[in-house]
């Protein structure tokens, strides 16, 4: 939909990274085609270990338009954790920062892992640049509402980390909920300074600024003086996440 009203409106920003709603369909659309041909389907898990930047949007956005679900995972998460995380949702894939492989599992300890793709040139994990594909995949994978779109793992400080399973309805219900809850429209712009791997990040930045066809400025570190250049530069209004 944000496509079709406002191609060629601002959709993401990261430091000189500044992407239209148009590009941002054509770069995911051809994400999702080079992730087709290399064989993930409707259903995969697809774990991301990013920090704020573009890639991560695009990784969420080429997953949903193939019916794959994605698994976002912390930073700052060591190798057990993650070890466990990537097992127990059985992915299939990695993408993951160049400088985090040294906490990675090794691959015997990850069966169900295909793939690893590394945001910068990484020993032992694919190139970013070699997923897309010059063809763009337009086709949108059919999901029913209550289908996952998203798993979220907890933090594990009672136990073992739960995967909480958020599905479609529920994510774009959460959207609805932002943009009547705070007034937001096209116009709007606001800033991610969370990480975009929790949910806040995800569903009320990420998630409801492409639902309201407005503009989100990724912060990849917080920084307070930064921000409130951000705030100034862009033309903040009242949408302050």
């Amino acid at each position: 939909n944000a496509v079709a009203s406002r191609p060629q409106a601002e959709a993401l920003v990261c430091d000189d990274t500044r992407l239209t709603y148009a590009q941002l369909n054509q770069r995911v659309g051809q994400l999702a085609a080079g992730w087709r041909a290399m064989g993930v389907h409707a259903g995969d898990r697809i774990a991301l270990l990013l920090g704020n930047r573009v890639e991560f949007v695009l990784c969420l956005l080429a997953a949903t338009r193939l019916g794959a679900i994605t698994v976002p995972m912390s930073i700052r998460e060591q190798a057990p954790g993650l070890q466990y995380m990537l097992e127990h949702c059985a992915a299939v894939m990695l993408v993951h920062e160049a400088e985090l492989s040294n906490v990675l599992p090794s691959p015997a300890h990850m069966p169900s892992l295909r793939w690893r793709v590394a945001v910068a040139p990484c020993a032992g994990s694919l190139r970013w640049e070699d997923m897309f594909f010059a063809d763009a995949l337009d086709d949108i994978a059919p999901v029913q509402e209550e289908d996952t779109a998203v798993i979220l793992y907890t933090s594990g400080t009672t136990g073992r980390p739960k995967g909480a399973m958020l599905s479609h309805l529920g994510m774009v219900h959460s959207c609805m909920h932002f943009q009547a809850g705070m007034g937001l429209g096209p116009n709007d712009v606001s800033i991610a300074a969370v990480p975009l791997s929790h949910v806040t990040g995800l569903v009320a930045l990420v998630a409801t600024m492409l639902h309201c066809a407005a503009k989100l400025v990724i912060m990849p570190v917080f920084k307070a003086p930064k921000f409130l250049q951000l705030a100034q530069r862009e033309h903040m209004t009242h949408s302050l996440m």
